[in-house]
């Protein structure tokens, strides 16, 4: 072709190129034929965006900028996009400032849309909800990019919330928002909603031939723990990709069905499909549930081998997780310090396992290196160094730990924590410490107190105490069933039959 001709046409062919996904193409033309075209630079800047590589996008916004042209609001839509999808929040914010400034929000509802889908995608949500709420005009898309945005950071209650009201003003859900708030019933537990909202996507005819919604529903029954509707429904779906085997296995994994979710996990291999992020973390929590360290090993080798490791918090701390689980924390201690980014609940995993392992010392030396990090310990920590202590009945080291957070780490103990100290004494048989807890603690009105204290006068056979933790566990919930079984349990063990049979009936007749 003709350098003359060539340059004559650089415009269409840089717009030709970009909409192709030919990039490399478009990008060569415009490098070698700056453009005065606004369309063209736009068409480059939307196909980076498009597939995912937000800081070329930005880097060619920049270079737009620097030749004098100036953004319309299809190019400032593009870049919001380019933003939300690598995380450039503070990027994002002075784009925003710029059309603010342009006045081109007021009347633009693709580009309000593209503002909330780029706070929400970056995690503020707070600053989506207040752009959302200015905006002058809001359809199906932009209710959903906010109700996605709830999902995706875990306001399961908040995305319903937006559903409902989205309803409210008479726009009614696509498939992608039916989607999205599926994943929001699955987050909150929320069964019968979700099974609502599966007869409204029936009644519509949405389901056929739609992986996307099907996978979302397989996710919605298999966290609310209704594996067997889980299951019926991946049997229905017209194929499955790693998303919705996933979706299942996590389920499975979730609910103790350790085996069934490994025996899945082979299947899915078996039909050719590739393992993601969310599979292994699933199978590695399993591998940890059932101390199957040969499995959990050879998964370990794959996800090194795929380059999957340091990619995801979350996968990284079910790996270290699980061989802390295992009883090898040496592996897990390995395997953290060869991590480049580790978060809390990184390092609570590894804590958790030299807990339970009785390495005190250890665990003190990694909240140490935790806080050198700039990382100080949290209630997450605190529990799992409790309950450890606990389960393994270490009254000592539990009261050392419990101080050690409280006065040197300056945690402060919430009422999880005081029932994990009233557990392990009472769990101990120190019934009158475990008594001394509650009345010190500030949150003795709490029946969960109450039920641990309750419980260990029945392995102990404490009547007396047993009897007055009943009495404040009924006084605080007369329909508490659980707590009229144990006590009519200790008074039966205790050859108190009268006063098992009275505790019976007063149980049934608070029931009624």
């Amino acid at each position: 072709m003709k350098a003359g001709f060539l340059e004559e046409c650089s415009d269409a062919l840089v717009t030709m190129y970009a909409k192709c996904g030919l990039l490399t193409k478009a990008k060569e033309i415009l490098n070698t034929y700056p453009s005065r075209d606004v369309l063209s630079w736009t068409a480059l800047i939307s196909g980076y965006a498009q597939k995912g590589l937000g800081k070329d996008a930005l880097d060619y916004f920049e270079k737009m900028q620097g030749a004098g042209l100036s953004p319309d609001a299809v190019t400032f839509a593009c870049i919001l996009k380019a933003c939300g999808s690598i995380g450039a929040a503070d990027k994002g914010e002075r784009i925003h400032d710029e059309i603010a400034y342009q006045g081109l929000l007021e009347s633009d509802v693709v580009l309000g849309t593209a503002l909330v889908d780029m706070y929400a995608k970056c995690g503020a949500l707070g600053k989506a909800q207040q752009v959302f709420q200015k905006l002058f005009s809001r359809n199906v898309i932009t209710w959903s990019a906010l109700i996605t945005g709830y999902c995706q950071h875990g306001e399961g209650a908040k995305a319903f919330e937006c559903y409902e009201q989205m309803q409210c003003e008479n726009l009614f859900p696509d498939a992608k928002t039916y989607a999205c708030i599926l994943k929001a019933c699955g987050d909150i537990r929320e069964l019968d909603k979700g099974e609502k909202i599966h007869d409204e996507i029936l009644r519509q005819g949405l389901l056929d031939n739609d992986i996307v919604l099907g996978t979302a529903l397989v996710y919605m029954y298999a966290q609310c723990g209704v594996l067997i509707k889980a299951q019926e429904t991946f049997n229905r779906l017209p194929y499955r990709d790693v998303t919705s085997w996933s979706a299942l296995i996590e389920g499975y994994t979730q609910h103790g069905q350790c085996e069934k979710a490994m025996e899945y996990f082979e299947q899915m291999r078996a039909e050719g499909i590739s393992p993601n992020v969310v599979t292994f973390t699933s199978m590695l929590k399993a591998c940890a549930a059932v101390g199957a360290i040969a499995k959990g090993e050879k998964i370990h080798d794959e996800i090194s081998k795929e380059g999957l490791l340091g990619s995801s918090i979350l996968l990284d701390t079910a790996l270290v997780d699980m061989y802390a689980k295992c009883g090898v924390v040496s592996r897990a201690h390995k395997v953290l310090n060869g991590l480049y980014s580790r978060d809390i609940s990184t390092w609570a995993a590894l804590i958790a396992g030299y807990a339970q392992q009785g390495h005190c010392e250890q665990a003190i030396i990694c909240l140490e290196q935790m806080q050198e990090e700039g990382l100080s310990p949290d209630h997450t920590i605190f529990s799992s160094l409790l309950n450890a202590c606990s389960h393994l009945g270490r009254v000592d080291e539990g009261h050392m730990y419990f101080a050690l957070l409280t006065k040197r780490f300056g945690v402060k103990p919430d009422l999880e924590h005081y029932t994990c100290i009233v557990d392990l004494l009472g769990r101990a048989g120190h019934i009158d410490k475990a008594v001394r807890v509650i009345q010190e603690m500030p949150y003795s009105n709490n029946i969960e107190v109450w039920s641990a204290l309750l419980a260990a006068c029945r392995q102990w056979g404490n009547t007396y105490i047993g009897k007055w933790a009943f009495e404040h566990a009924v006084q605080l919930d007369k329909k508490n069933t659980a707590a009229y079984v144990i006590m009519a349990d200790l008074y039966a063990s205790a050859a108190m039959r009268e006063d098992a049979k009275g505790i019976q009936v007063l149980g049934v007749e608070n029931e009624a």
